[in-house]
């Protein structure tokens, strides 16, 4: 490693261990050192150009330096993650029960190539932080067992009208699998990455990055891909959205600015209850479910989460 790599890691590393970034997963803990840099440059530049640092260099040489070297350390954290969820914890046994063969081990090195491609851009690497919070936070599974207990809307949508005659823990799988493709719609948007958010696709357009994706990873079932790229389509535009797509919808969202280990004040709403109540009263803006939306409070409310 070279002495300005180095010294820009130490840099880094002290950011990080500030208590403010308690809680943050390590994508959070990126963008809001991100922030930090874009915010406070002319602050920062002194010390960063002084000889204890990075003499003579220029702000963009710096910037571009502690960018990649953040994006960097942070995929030392989040690629084995991801590659440990696609090869070894998500269990593809859902596909079966969609009456398609299971598939191949060449599907999960398709999938890793393309995760890969969507972290080496910035906004991608920003779509994908809800996503993993929703998958490594185990938020996702809690709400999943709760809603097959309850046997109310949720259950109703997924195993009577999406016909997905599984297990809670096959549908808990499909779902993330939904959750890991969700940000790579990104990559296939108007004007190419960096150009819009993934939000509020039509729902032809969505057709039409399902068909792209399906040629990338051609082993991976086209009604899981589709469900996964339709999560970005507005359920007001689309009331006959796949429950699994609305779901990760909500979930992707919900874990976005997730942080977790915080204190609930005694009386105090908790933050997934606070979370979904405001969702239900903007749900047109965001285009959520508002049944589906009111079910998680319930649950949320019930159990004090």
């Amino acid at each position: 490693m070279d002495n300005s790599k180095a010294k820009a890691q130490a840099f880094l590393s002290r950011l990080m261990q500030n208590p403010t970034m308690n809680g943050f997963s390590a994508l959070q803990r990126e963008d809001q050192l991100m922030q930090f840099f874009a915010i406070n440059g002319q602050k920062l530049k002194p010390t960063l150009t002084s000889d204890q640092f990075f003499p003579g260099a220029s702000w963009q040489d710096i910037y571009k330096l502690m960018t990649q070297t953040l994006f960097e350390m942070t995929n030392q954290e989040i690629r084995p993650q991801i590659l440990s969820e696609i090869n070894d914890r998500i269990s593809y046994s859902f596909v079966s029960f969609l009456k398609l063969p299971a598939p191949p081990e060449s599907m999960k090195r398709q999938l890793m190539a393309i995760m890969d491609k969507l972290l080496a851009t910035p906004q991608g690497r920003q779509e994908l932080t809800g996503p993993l919070n929703a998958i490594r936070s185990g938020i996702l599974k809690k709400y999943i067992m709760f809603a097959y207990e309850r046997q109310k809307y949720i259950h109703f949508e997924l195993s009577k009208v999406q016909r997905l005659r599984m297990s809670q823990n096959e549908v808990y799988n499909y779902i993330k699998t939904s959750l890991l493709i969700k940000p790579l719609a990104f990559l296939f948007q108007p004007g190419g990455p960096g150009q819009n958010q993934v939000h509020a696709l039509t729902p032809n357009y969505a057709e039409q990055i399902t068909r792209q994706l399906a040629k990338l990873i051609p082993d991976m079932p086209d009604e899981v891909i589709r469900s996964s790229i339709n999560s970005c389509v507005s359920f007001q535009d689309h009331n006959k959205l796949e429950a699994t797509a609305r779901l990760t919808a909500i979930f992707a969202s919900r874990c976005a600015a997730m942080k977790e280990g915080m204190k609930i004040d005694r009386g105090a709403a908790s933050s997934d209850q606070s979370w979904f109540n405001i969702a239900r009263r903007n749900h047109k803006f965001y285009g959520y479910d508002f049944d589906m939306l009111t079910e998680l409070y319930n649950i949320s409310a019930e159990n004090g989460w």
